[in-house]
Order: C-alpha cells, then sequence, then structure tokens
C-alpha cells in the first residue's frame, strides 16, 4: 500500500496546468512521484478522477510539452491512450461516470523504443498496447485494486518492466531539458549551446529527435505554461507586467503566443476559467 499522504506530496516544482480538468470533474487527485531511475529527469504525473454521473464531460486540454497515457476503468467499455504532445488546445470528451487513471512523464527521454516514437506522437493518439506491448490486461490490474496509490504501483511495476530503458545514458538533451524547464522557458538557448559545446543546428536536430519539436517551440511551450499557472492564480498586477516577467517582448507577444495555443487572448481565456468555477 501506498502511504496516501506520501502519496500526494509534491517532490519537485508543480505539475504542467490543465486548468479545466479538476474544475469539470468529480475527485481529482494527482501526485508527482519519480518514475524512471535512469533518467535525469525522472519525475511524472499521476492523476485520477471521476466524471460526473448524469453529464457528458467535455474538457479542454492546452499543450504542456508533455506525453500522455490515460485509462478509462469501464469494464464494458475499457480504453487506453498514448498521447503524444499537443501543439494546440484540444477538446477531450469523456464518459459519464466513469473512473480514469493517468501518468503524464515530464521527459521523452528514458523509454524503451515503443512501435511508434513519442517524436512521432506530436498532435496525436494511438492504443496504448500497440505502442507498449504487454500492456493488455493493466487495465484489469487497474480496477482488481481501489485507491489511488495502489494503482500507482501496478502502473510503476509495469513500467519498470515495459517502458523503462534501463541502458539509457543521460546526454546533452536531458541538460537542455531541465535548464529550459527550470528557467521556465526564458533561457538563452544560443548560451547553452555555447556552454555544451555543440552547434545550434546540431542541438536542433537532436532535440527535435527525441521531442519532434525544436528547443524554441519547447520554450515557448514552457514559456506559455508559467504564464497561464500565475494569469489562473491572480498572481500578476496586469497583462503588460504579466508579459515582461514572463519572457515576452510585450503584451502583444503574450497576446500571440495565447492565439497561438488556445486560439484566444489571455482576456477571454481567463474570463472563460473563471465563470467555469462559479
Amino acid at each position: 500500500m501506498v502511504n496516501e499522504s506520501l502519496t500526494y506530496k509534491y517532490w519537485s516544482k508543480t505539475p504542467p496546468l490543465q486548468p479545466f480538468v479538476g474544475r469539470y470533474l468529480d475527485s481529482y487527485k494527482e501526485c508527482q512521484l519519480n518514475w524512471n531511475p535512469y533518467c535525469i529527469k525522472k519525475d511524472a504525473l499521476f492523476y485520477q478522477f471521476r466524471t460526473n454521473d448524469n453529464e457528458e464531460a467535455i474538457i479542454e486540454v492546452i499543450p504542456d510539452a508533455c506525453l500522455n497515457i490515460i485509462f478509462r476503468l469501464d469494464a464494458s467499455a475499457p480504453l487506453a491512450l498514448f498521447s503524444g504532445s499537443f501543439l494546440r488546445a484540444v477538446t477531450l470528451e469523456l464518459k459519464p461516470g466513469t473512473t480514469y487513471f493517468g501518468f503524464k512523464p515530464y521527459s521523452n527521454l528514458g523509454f524503451k523504443s515503443p512501435v511508434v516514437p513519442p517524436r512521432d506522437m506530436l498532435d496525436s493518439s494511438m492504443d496504448f498496447a500497440l505502442a507498449f506491448p504487454g500492456s493488455e490486461h493493466l487495465i484489469d490490474d487497474f480496477m482488481s485494486v481501489d485507491s489511488f496509490g495502489d494503482r500507482i504501483l501496478v502502473f510503476l511495476k509495469f513500467a519498470l518492466e515495459h517502458m523503462v530503458d534501463d541502458g539509457y545514458l543521460p546526454t546533452f538533451i536531458d541538460y537542455l531539458t531541465i535548464m529550459i524547464c527550470s528557467s521556465y522557458g526564458k533561457v538563452v538557448l544560443n548560451d547553452l549551446y555555447n556552454e555544451i559545446g555543440y552547434s545550434e543546428r546540431y542541438c536542433r536536430e537532436m532535440f527535435k529527435m527525441y521531442y519532434g519539436i525544436p528547443p524554441k517551440k519547447f520554450c515557448e511551450i514552457i514559456r506559455f505554461q508559467n504564464t497561464m499557472k500565475l494569469l489562473t492564480s491572480g498572481a500578476y498586477e496586469d497583462l503588460s507586467s504579466l508579459a515582461v516577467e514572463c519572457g515576452y517582448f510585450d503584451q502583444s507577444h503574450l497576446t500571440r503566443d495565447f492565439r497561438r495555443y488556445v486560439n484566444k487572448p489571455p482576456e477571454m481565456y481567463i474570463r472563460g476559467y473563471k465563470e467555469s468555477s462559479k
């Protein structure tokens, strides 16, 4: 058994934000734990929720530069989806009155090679069992236990056997990923490339091989995520000062990013967010 008080403790920086998930769903739980002993950026977010019984749950998922695996724990209609990073906000339709369990690793590194590499999964999803053979009975295993903590243990056991590459050795890509995330996307990439000692072109190509996007785009999404966290928390004076704090040139630059990722300006997005909480 996982100690519940320990399970829900965060072990590093706050996880990627999905603003509308917890607001539309019942019994949402999440925790952040180390899952991959061979990768430097080894944390992952585990989460679980149950949809409302009497209404369809349609939620918006925003870009967060992460892979995502979600299981629908329904004996009559089980589902396991492996999704790549989304570069635009997407809507997800869920079955009412149903429990879902999910796993979101914070790095694309340190995986055994799935049938479809994560870099080829941008803006798309596939059956998890096709991506990682051996998972055919995983949903049954989740449903055989009752608690969120026990389901985490079930998944960790599976991941160590079928997903984690025990021969993985960290490279400069790990360092790039950590520096981008720890700076909230505000790092100067050319300075990093000079520090690492590789050319910009080589760093860009190698990073894209693992993540499917170049470091600059990864920076943009991490910056957008940090901005969204501050915006939804209300921890800012005005949009102009928020833009400067988060590394944008000005407010119009911030607005362009929001339109790119959620198809709305920040004022309209935060208004919809506040209305959903009433």
